[in-house]
Formats: structure tokens, C-alpha cells, sequence
């Protein structure tokens, strides 16, 4: 039976196509795949007049053609591109259509274009010094990388990065990913493993025109699907590719099994919470009949909502089978269970809390001031769930002062009448009830999952660590029946925002060689991604474990605009120009520059700027803390660079026109506060507008 499968670029471009081709293209998958000799697809050759001889046409109403690629060998298709005649013509007439000898990927090579384009380049660009890391490889080496052989005489006279930069976008993606990696500092080995995701069972054809189980390769350009109803239903909503396509260093993440934990890691915008959403999906769908359950949790309430509500529509089949959660909620609710009827204590009954401590007569001198010893109970004892003197004096207290064994000593009374204080309350720290949920889970007093995967690590405290570790079915050393997949991490070190950095094997999560970085951006420009890097240039950032992390090679797939960074002199004068700013989106010409109110979004809130909006008669809307943003609500969105954490924007705006700003200190700056600006300006997709002080 013929299969007609769809390429990822046309469902862009059906977005863009009138209604009726759209449901003429459902028809003609419909028709095609069972019979595609059916007369009515006046589907025929156009050989004569295409380099590639595989190019098929099929007819579809007021003049429109559909360009399929037929196989020379097996019964798989491949519809790649619609639009009107002359032009459907066009667009196919000098390419190449092919899966890769070497790769296994599917390839569309233009090699008349990437020829003129290259002339264009060598004309402008200036003499090049020779040596340059992709002209010193040879064509075998080339050839593995994934470039297709009609192309490697044109890589090989790439002399710059400008040279590069500019003929990259004539390149397979593929091609362009693994070239770009190597251009950037990467060996080519590395390269290959970074993203060249081979599949072992879909072997590459031995022969040209073979695209049997493409689908099972570790292409991301199609997919098939059953007929008009499906296609229907997919472009009846927004289309959200991460639902459709994964990329293959994705995909191999998302069906990488392992008894031992895992870890994915990369930048903001790689795509690691969408791994976790497919991999939460796949291992639910694998659960026998029964009650077991995965358990998809996260450091902050707003993403584990985000995420819920993503999954549900992901996964309606299995949603039941998977709880998603956050951190706090999952604690609360495992104390609750145990029998615990108190409540997490707020500021205002800390601070009574110290209140009583300092009154406490037996408290006398101490080695640190007392704004420094709460600190040390915030910061130490508390999240590592440091519960005895010995705990204390062995502790390791990363980022903090050093003390000796001695004022331990001194201090440790201090923290204990903490603790009777909060249990006299019948308090908790949230802390403390990670420390308490742990316990109760060690004692078997409440049940784990068959699979944990975990969001947002790096702002996991050590009891948290713990906790997650207690909950999973990791194997015991030695185990003769280990439980596969039982713990997935994800996280980034770049954007810690709550804690210090706590490597896993403290927490007896070992991840030594199961650790695997993402490095394509999908969210952001290459503009964006550079400036929000350059936030936290010059730190050095963990990999979540005892070592640090590259970022070499790391890049976007779009190009756009360079963020705009402003010089304010105050409050007001900032509110007007990110007023102006706004303006220039909203009122764009060319309908697909035209932003919408909800796709806009300003972080920190501030009242002048609030004021300024209403003057201006435009729309806003505050994030609520407790719901997913859908974008119905019109308006400008405003929140925290907390709140918006997981989110993303066509358009953010950083309003850091405050001298106090760290923005306008970076130098001064703690790691936290840089990480949280990172976290903001790598929420835009499209238009970063950053206004400083002057």
C-alpha cells in the first residue's frame, strides 16, 4: 500500500493557503494512499523539464499543484510542497530530493543556487585567511558530516565565517547544524554525536530514492498521517511543531532507555522540556494496566500548570497515568498523607520565629551577626537537611563564608531552637518538609512511581535532590531486575535563579556518562541567543553535576533583528519609550511583522509603565501566578522575570532602567541576578528591547 508522507515545511505553508486547497490536499492524501493511480489526482511526470527525475505533480483546484517525489525504490511518497502552477514548477525545477548515503537524513539541494550564491559571496567578502576549519576537511570527512556530494566542492572553498554565515542558509538543515557546529570550535566527532542521531534499526538505503521507514529515521521533515480528518484537525489549531516533529538529537533523548538516571542539559530555548513532555508521553503509553504511575515534576508552580495543560492536549489518551506537579505541592502533599496538619511557615511567622531566638538568654555571642546566621540556617542547614550538631559540622556549605569546626559549634544552639520553635508551631520551612517527605518515603509510607522525570534541576536543593531520589525506582547496585528510565533530569545552569549549584552525586544520583547537552536553540533568534549569552560572560556555569559546561557550538536556527538596548534617564522616560517601542510592533504595515498584544510581554512590572500603557490606550494584562497563559486574554503582558520563567514571546521587553539594576552593574552583579536576566531576554523569540540606565 502506498504512504504519502507530509514534509514539516508544508504545514507552514498551509497556514498561508486558502481554506479550500487545504481540505483538497486532506482529499488527496486520502485518495492517494489508497490507490495512487486513481485518475482523478492527475498525478503525472515532469521529468523532461526537472533536475530530479523523481518530481511527480498532482492536481488540485483553481490551478494549484501539489509536488510529490516519488520513490524508485518501495511504495513510500513524499509530499513536499503546493502552491500555483507555474510557481509549484518553479520552486521544484533545480533541486535535488534525496536521503543522505550516510546520514539517513532527507535532503533538499539546490546546487545551481548554492553555486550562484557562493559567486555573490566571493565578490563581497573580503580575502580570507587559508586554513579555515571547514576548506582543512576532506571529502570523506565532509561526506560523514552529512554533506550531500554535489555540495562538498562548495564547502570545501569556504574560506570565513562570514563566508559561511552567509551561504548557511542555502544548506540542508542537517547539513547546516552539524557544518555550523564544527565552524564553531567542535571536533567533527563531536559534531556527529551532537547532531547526527543515527537510528540503528533504520539502516540508510543502500540506494538513491529509497525512502522506506523514513518516518523511523532520524530525519525531523515528515510525517504521515492517516488522512483529511487527521491533517484537518492539526491545522484546525495553532500549529505547535514540538507536537509534530522532534529533532534528532531530541527524539534520541526521548527513547534513550537506561537503568541508571539520566540528565539532558542545554540553554534556554533547546528544547529540554519539550524531551521531557514526549518522554513522560512515551514511557506512560508503555505502562502495563494497573496503577503505576510517572511522576512529572518541577521547581516552580507556573511551568508544572504550563506543563500540565501541554500534556493533557499531547497525551489525552494517558494523561491519567502521569501526575505533574511541583516541588512544593508534592512535599505538602506527601507530609499530608503522613498525618502532618500544619502549614508551611510564611515571613511574617519566620520572623517571629527569630524574634524568640534572640530572646532567648542562653544565646549569647556569636561568630557571624545575626542577618549572617540566618542566612547560614537559609542557606545551609536548612536545604541540606542538616537535623544534628554532627550533620552540622561536617556539612559542605558552598558559597558561603568559610567558619571553622569551632564557631559551628557556637552557632549550632541557634538552630536548633529554630527547629523547636517551628515544631512548637507545628511550622515547617519548606525546606524542613522536604527534609520530613523524604523521610516518610524512605520509611515506605508512601508510594513511588515507575518513572520520575524532573524539570528545572538546577534549582533543586540537596533535600530536594534527595527527595526525587527516594521517589524514583533507581536499581540497587547489583540488582538482578533493574527498573529502566526510572529517573530523567533536565536542567540548565544558566538559569539558576533559586539556589546554589548542588552536584547530583551528592544526593547519590549518579549521571557520570548518562549525561547528554542540547545546543540548538529553537526559540530564539541567533541575535537573541548571543546578547542573552553575553549576560553571563565570563562565569563559569556547572553542568549539574562537578564539572562545567560548553557552549561551544551552541547556535540558533533563525536569524532577525539585533536586540535593541536603550539609555533612559528615569522611570518616566522609560515607560515612554518602551510605549513608543510597542507602538512600532502593533501598528507594523506587513501583516506578518504585525504583532498582537498578547505576544508582547514586559518584565518587572512597574506602575509608571502601567500608566504609561493606559495612556496610550493600549491593553495590558498582569500573568495570574496559578494558570497557564493561553494568549485569549488580550493585552500587553506584564510579570516577574520569576513568573515568566518557561514562558515565551515573540516580543520582551527588560525594563532595567533603574540605576540598582543589575544590568547597569553587571560587574557587581551576584550570579543569581545575572542568571535572572538571562532567563528574561531568553524569553523572546523574535524582538528583545532592554532599556538601561544612562
Amino acid at each position: 500500500m502506498a504512504r504519502l508522507m507530509i514534509r514539516r515545511d508544508l504545514f507552514k505553508q498551509m497556514s498561508k493557503l486558502p481554506g479550500r486547497i487545504c481540505k483538497a490536499i486532506g482529499e488527496l492524501v486520502d485518495k492517494f494512499q489508497s490507490d495512487p493511480t486513481n485518475p482523478q489526482l492527475y498525478f503525472h511526470s515532469v521529468k523532461e523539464s526537472m533536475r530530479d527525475s523523481k518530481v511527480r505533480g498532482a492536481k488540485l483546484p483553481d490551478g494549484y499543484r501539489a509536488i510529490i517525489i516519488a520513490p524508485e525504490q518501495g511504495d513510500s511518497y513524499l509530499l513536499v510542497h503546493v502552491d500555483t502552477h507555474d510557481e509549484a514548477y518553479a520552486w521544484a525545477k533545480n533541486k535535488l530530493f534525496e536521503v543522505h548515503g550516510g546520514t539517513g537524513n532527507f535532503q533538499i539541494v539546490d546546487v545551481p543556487e548554492i553555486e550562484s550564491a557562493q559567486e555573490q559571496i566571493k565578490q563581497v567578502q573580503p580575502a580570507a585567511k587559508p586554513g579555515y576549519a571547514l576548506a582543512r576537511l576532506d571529502a570523506d570527512q565532509l561526506f560523514v558530516l552529512g554533506v550531500p556530494k554535489p555540495l562538498i566542492p562548495a564547502i570545501k572553498a569556504i574560506a570565513s565565517d562570514e563566508e559561511f554565515e552567509a551561504l548557511s542558509q542555502y544548506l540542508p538543515p542537517d547539513c547546516r547544524e552539524v557544518l555550523t557546529g564544527v565552524a564553531a570550535g567542535m571536533s567533527p566527532d563531536d559534531a556527529i554525536a551532537a547532531f547526527v542521531a543515527s537510528a540503528p534499526e533504520a539502516k540508510p538505503p543502500v540506494g538513491g530514492g529509497d525512502f522506506t521507514g523514513m518516518e523511523s529515521r532520524p530525519s525531523y521533515e515528515f510525517i504521515t498521517i492517516d488522512g483529511e480528518r487527521e491533517l484537518l484537525a492539526i491545522l484546525s489549531r495553532p500549529l505547535e511543531e514540538w507536537r509534530l516533529f522532534l529533532h534528532p538529537s531530541q527524539r534520541r533523548l526521548v527513547n534513550w532507555d537506561r537503568p541508571m538516571p539520566i540528565c539532558i542539559t542545554g540553554a534556554a530555548g533547546t528544547g529540554k522540556t519539550v524531551c521531557l513532555m514526549h518522554r513522560a508521553v512515551r514511557l506512560a503509553r508503555q505502562l502495563p494496566e494497573g496503577t503505576d504511575r510517572v511522576l512529572f515534576t518541577t521547581f516552580t508552580r507556573n511551568l508544572s500548570i504550563t506543563i500540565a495543560d501541554l500534556l493533557k492536549s499531547l497525551c489525552p489518551d494517558r494523561y491519567q497515568r502521569i501526575e505533574i506537579t511541583n516541588l512544593h505541592r508534592l512535599a505538602g502533599t506527601i507530609c499530608s498523607n503522613a498525618g502532618w496538619k500544619g502549614h508551611i511557615a510564611d515571613e511574617a511567622e519566620m520572623q517571629e520565629v527569630w524574634s524568640d531566638v534572640w530572646a532567648d538568654p542562653t544565646i549569647t555571642a556569636m561568630p557571624l551577626d545575626r542577618a549572617e546566621v540566618r542566612r547560614e540556617f537559609e542557606e545551609v542547614v536548612d536545604p541540606n537537611g542538616v537535623l544534628t550538631e554532627d550533620d552540622y559540622l561536617t556539612v559542605v556549605r558552598t558559597d558561603r563564608p568559610r567558619i571553622g569546626r569551632k564557631e559551628r559549634k557556637q552557632l549550632w544552639p541557634v538552630f536548633a531552637a529554630v527547629r523547636r520553635l517551628l515544631d512548637k508551631r507545628n511550622l515547617m520551612t519548606f525546606e524542613g518538609c522536604l527534609t520530613q517527605a523524604r523521610q516518610v518515603v524512605e520509611k515506605k509510607r508512601y508510594r513511588t512511581f515507575a518513572h520520575v522525570l524532573v524539570d528545572e534541576v538546577q534549582d533543586f536543593s540537596l533535600e530536594a535532590l534527595r527527595l526525587i531520589a527516594a521517589l524514583a525506582p533507581i536499581p540497587q547496585q547489583g540488582s538482578a531486575t533493574p527498573t529502566m528510565n526510572a529517573l530523567t533530569l533536565a536542567g540548565d545552569g544558566h538559569q539558576r535563579i533559586y539556589r546554589t549549584k548542588v552536584p547530583m552525586r551528592r544526593a547519590g544520583i549518579d549521571i557520570v556518562g548518562r549525561s547528554r547537552r542540547l545546543v540548538i536553540n529553537y526559540r530564539t533568534t541567533e541575535q537573541i541567543r548571543d546578547y542573552a549569552q553575553r549576560i553571563l560572560a565570563g562565569v563559569p556555569i556547572d553542568d549539574l553535576d562537578d564539572g562545567t559546561t560548553s557552549t561551544v557550538g551552541d547556535h540558533s536556527l533563525r536569524s532577525g533583528p539585533k536586540p535593541t538596548v536603550i539609555r533612559c534617564a528615569d522611570t518616566q522616560d522609560e515607560a515612554k519609550r518602551i510605549v513608543t517601542w510597542i507602538q512600532g510592533l502593533l501598528n507594523q504595515t506587513d501583516p506578518a511583522l504585525r504583532l498582537a498584544t498578547h505576544e508582547i510581554c514586559i518584565t518587572p512590572v512597574k506602575d509608571s509603565i502601567l500608566a504609561a500603557l493606559t495612556a496610550a490606550g493600549i491593553a495590558r494584562y498582569i500573568l495570574p501566578n496559578d494558570q497557564p497563559d493561553h494568549g485569549q486574554e488580550q493585552g500587553i503582558r506584564l510579570a516577574s522575570m520569576h513568573r515568566i520563567k518557561g514562558l515565551e514571546y515573540r516580543a520582551i521587553i527588560m525594563a532595567c532602567a533603574d540605576p540598582a539594576d543589575p544590568m547597569n552593574n553587571p560587574t557587581t552583579a551576584s550570579l543569581r541576578q545575572r542568571c535572572e536576566r538571562y532567563v528574561a531576554a531568553t524569553r523572546a523569540r523574535d524582538h528583545l528591547l532592554v532599556c538601561i540606565n544612562v
